[in-house]
Order: C-alpha cells, then structure tokens, then sequence
C-alpha cells in the first residue's frame, strides 16, 4: 500500500513538471510512444499533441494510407494554426502505384514542406519508397528556401533543375543525400550555400560526375563520405580534396577517381 502510494505520488511529481520539459522527455520517445503517453495523467493527454518533434511512418498504419496521410496532415496544420514550432521532422511514405494516394500523396508533400519552413524546422528528413516504374520524386523547390535548416536528409528524391537561384542554408551543418538523383550544376549550387557544413554524406546518388571539395568555400567541413556501391549501373565520378582540416574521409565503391592535396 505505502509502495502504490509512493509511486503515485512519483508520477504526481513527473507530471507537475514544467510543459518544456515534459516536451524533452517526449522528444526522445518514438511517435507512438508519445501518444500512449497521454493516458498517464491529465497533465499528459494532450503534450505529445505540442511536442517539438514528429516522426511519421505509413508503416505504423498497416498499409491504410488515407489514415496515415490524413493524421499527418492534420496534425501538420494544428502545429501551424496553434502557432507551434518544430526542431525536427521525420517523414517515412511509400509511393507504390500509380493510384489515388500516391497523387495525393504528392500533393501533400507540395502543401507540408512550406508549412515546416513556416514552422521553422531545423531538422528535416525525408524518405521516400519509390515505383521504379514512376520514376524518382520531385523535391518541392521550397525546402531550399527553409533558412532554419541545420539538417537535412533527402533519400530517393529527385533534385530537379527548380531550385531557387539563392538558397539560404546558412545555418545547415548536415548535409545527407541517399539515393538521390541531381545533377553537378544542382549540386555545386547547393554545397556552396552551406558556409556552416561541417558533415557531408552522399550514398547511391546519381547524375555526380565531378565533386569539388574546397577550404575557401567549405573551411568548416570535418566528415566527408561518398559511397557507390551499384557497381555495373555506377556512374564515373572524380572526386577533388582541397580542405586539409577534414578529420574524416569515407569512399567506397567502383568507377571513382579521388585526389587530394595537402
């Protein structure tokens, strides 16, 4: 009896915490995690709603994709209507069939990316399963306007040539790119508007042919990898080093040509 009494009174004290400090606690719990969350107390039915992260993962919704969609979407415009800010959002979608949802889909993305720049989203990953037979998903040209922008991961997107002729990613430090279709003029355009990049990883990107790496524009980058692993489908890429600082260099794969000066 005295036990239950004193765990009651424990729990008492955990939800008598600032909102701020609950919002951490959640941070660090899964999206599903945070929701059950709310059962504990009254104080906690709705903080996993203010949190100030999302993840999201259509396979958490057992292939129901207009749930997943909807959840998303709406919780999305309750953060912004309630005048909310997020450090960080993870978005899983499959794009499998070229039916209803995967156009909604789409759309969606086209309607959620402007909002996160609203919402001043500091970490932004983005993954996409893709049809190969749909080809690569263009990325909104507005998540390059998104100044906030400390990280970004991009996985099976395709960079396009819409990009802004200023992008304003001066506070990106974390730059990952996964199976992303761009092309060197994209790219260039993209690396040397990131004065603060300190990590770089490219993984199963396409359409790079040429990478320049220089201490003038990027005197702040300590990790640097590339990984190429298609080996019959690799494109050729050379790969130029001139930043003596890095404290980390990752390459692997085939058809690539490296050379680094002191």
């Amino acid at each position: 009896m005295e036990k239950a009494k004193r765990d009651s009174l424990s729990i008492d004290r955990i939800s008598d915490l600032p909102k701020d400090i609950l919002h951490r606690i959640l941070y660090f719990l899964s999206q599903e995690d945070a929701v059950r969350t709310s059962v504990l107390s009254k104080s906690w039915r709705y903080i996993w709603c203010t949190r100030p992260n999302l993840d999201f993962s259509d396979i958490e919704f057992n292939g129901n994709k207009q749930d997943f969609l909807s959840t998303v979407d709406k919780t999305l415009q309750q953060y912004y209507d309630q005048g909310l800010s997020l450090e960080k959002f993870r978005l899983y979608l499959s794009l499998l069939g070229k039916d209803y949802s995967y156009h909604e889909s789409v759309l969606l993305l086209h309607k959620w990316i402007p909002l996160l720049k609203a919402m001043g989203v500091k970490e932004f990953c983005l993954s996409i399963l893709f049809d190969h037979n749909l080809g690569i998903t263009d990325m909104p040209s507005v998540v390059f306007k998104a100044e906030s922008l400390e990280l970004l991961h991009l996985n099976r997107c395709n960079l396009g040539q819409n990009i802004p002729e200023n992008i304003p990613f001066v506070r990106l430090r974390v730059l990952r790119l996964s199976n992303v279709l761009v092309e060197n003029e994209v790219f260039e355009k993209i690396i040397s508007s990131c004065p603060l990049l300190t990590t770089m990883s490219l993984d199963g990107c396409k359409g790079l042919k040429t990478i320049k790496l220089e201490k003038k524009i990027h005197k702040h980058l300590k990790h640097f990898t590339f990984i190429n692993l298609m080996n019959r489908t690799a494109e050729k890429c050379n790969i130029e080093i001139d930043i003596p600082t890095l404290e980390t260099i990752e390459i692997m794969g085939s058809k690539i040509r490296c050379s680094m000066r002191n």
